[in-house]
């Protein structure tokens, strides 16, 4: 499913997007709702070897409420943070039900921990479905899903224009991530 919409690229239907990606990045980074300076924070406070307190900061930057896991899966889950190579998601198969039952916290972990993995988001796989790349809605962290999403956002990135690629100190897969958000949100 996935190839056969990533072999059929309707590159006229990006063009207005690829104009709009540093507008669309402002619009959505600079939220007072995203916290565009905790954000920025995140990304250096975060380091290895990652600590419970670390995975706090990020929880309360995404404005999640405290895990409840146990001591055997904090080391689980930061033995995934060391483990895991972009753009792998099949490690997410070895991860227990209770680690894998929240995309959106375990995309923002990757996010921080190694900058390349995109933080799972409603608004972006509308911006995605917009632009023909339909991703699935999914709660869980499945493998395949969030990989397409990184997939479908990296090759974004891959067709994108030099103009869209701002002088920012946000990674760009954040950059894109934000702009198909608000992209999503029109």
């Amino acid at each position: 499913m996935q190839t056969l919409s990533l072999l059929a690229v309707d590159r006229e239907r990006l063009k207005p997007f690829f104009s709009r990606v540093p507008e669309l990045f402002e619009k959505h980074h600079h939220h007072t709702s995203q916290d565009p300076s905790g954000y920025e924070e995140l990304l250096y406070k975060i380091h290895r070897p990652y600590t419970n307190d670390m995975l706090d900061m990020i929880d309360e930057w995404m404005g999640l409420e405290k895990r409840k896991i146990s001591g055997e899966q904090e080391i689980m889950l930061r033995l995934f943070l060391l483990a895991i190579r972009y753009p792998d998601t099949l490690l997410f198969e070895s991860l227990d039900d209770v680690l894998v039952n929240d995309i959106r916290r375990l995309s923002a972990y990757l996010h921080f921990s190694s900058h390349t993995y995109t933080i799972w988001d409603d608004d972006t796989r509308k911006g995605l479905a917009k632009l023909g790349f339909v991703i699935p809605e999914t709660k869980n962290a499945d493998p395949f899903i969030y990989g397409a999403y990184i997939g479908t956002i990296e090759l974004l990135k891959d067709l994108a224009p030099f103009t869209c690629f701002l002088e920012h100190d946000v990674p760009r897969q954040r950059l894109f991530q934000a702009a198909l958000a608000a992209y999503g949100r029109e």
